[in-house]
């Protein structure tokens, strides 16, 4: 089995997450102090201070989010 990771964007805005939520994407959790990615996964739910991935909290000042954005 081969898993393919999609992260050509940041995701910032709720609508981003929402779109990646709603379809099952799973989006990457990118720690700028360690400089290495920390988690990848679907979203199991978030709010405006964390997201929820693999029973974990992120906190969207602390971490960064890669995914895919719906395309305007």
């Amino acid at each position: 089995m081969t898993i393919t990771k999609l992260k050509n964007k940041l995701l910032l805005f709720n609508s981003d997450l929402s779109f990646n939520k709603r379809l099952g994407l799973p989006i990457e959790v990118f720690c700028p102090q360690k400089q290495e990615p920390i988690a990848f996964g679907r979203i199991e739910r978030y709010n405006e201070d964390a997201v929820f991935i693999n029973g974990k909290k992120y906190d969207r000042e602390k971490f960064i989010f890669f995914g895919c954005q719906k395309s305007a």
